[in-house]
């Protein structure tokens, strides 16, 4: 197989892998991403001219797959950030709850100048 082929069949595998993750196992789904995205990445500066006619074919196939899977993989970013974003709302919220008068500002303190 070819590092073309290789390439596709993994790209393949990462849409497939972002497609189907299932929210109770997505730590595990983010490992085999990440793994995944290392093993492509080893393999793209091995890919050299020139092509054969089924490498070249392939090669579309593996640009249009890319830009599906850029997308995915910012899709999938934005929810992780969204995530942590909640979560730390909701360590702020809990701590405000808990004791509300931890940051009290001092707005509109008067001070008498005359003894």
């Amino acid at each position: 197989m070819s590092t073309v082929q290789e390439c596709l069949s993994i790209t393949k595998m990462l849409i497939e892998g972002i497609k189907n993750m299932d929210e109770t196992k997505r730590e595990e789904t983010i490992d085999r991403i990440e793994d995944l995205l290392a093993q492509r990445e080893e393999l793209l500066p091995a890919i050299n001219p020139p092509f054969s006619a089924q490498e070249q074919a392939a090669g579309k196939d593996l640009l249009k797959l890319n830009k599906e899977l850029a997308f995915l993989l910012e899709d999938l970013n934005k929810n992780i950030i969204r995530d942590l974003n909640a979560i730390e709302l909701k360590k702020t919220s809990a701590a405000r709850y808990t004791n509300p008068y931890t940051k009290v500002q001092n707005d509109g303190v008067f001070y008498d100048k005359r003894q």
